[in-house]
């Protein structure tokens, strides 16, 4: 089963993800391990496969306003176009906002 669990900053995305699927792998901080692999020269696409099986929780950074420096564009587009791309696959996908799972893909298995 993979998971994507998103939402602003401390929101409490991981505790969520720790009490709804404590049986599964987890991968937190999806934004920053897209960050390193832009830093290492490496696609983030690559990762989808890697993120298959797990529950991965990831801030919504693309909201607000438009970074002025280059990189930090394309980090943030980058993070979307991945999350896209593995909701698409993604059994379930919840949006987590003041510490409130709301299921936008799929349900509590």
């Amino acid at each position: 089963m993979t998971v994507l669990i998103i939402g602003g900053a401390f929101q409490g995305k991981r505790k969520i993800a720790e009490k709804l699927y404590p049986e599964l792998p987890k991968v937190f901080n999806l934004h920053e391990i897209v960050r390193k692999c832009i830093a290492d020269g490496r696609d983030s696409m690559t990762l989808l496969d890697e993120l298959r099986g797990h529950v991965v929780t990831c801030d919504e950074i693309g909201c607000g306003v438009v970074p002025i420096e280059r990189n930090d564009e394309n980090w943030r587009e980058a993070v979307g176009r991945l999350c896209c791309a593995l909701a698409e696959q993604a059994d379930a996908v919840i949006r987590v906002w003041a510490g409130v799972p709301r299921f936008i893909k799929g349900e509590l298995k």
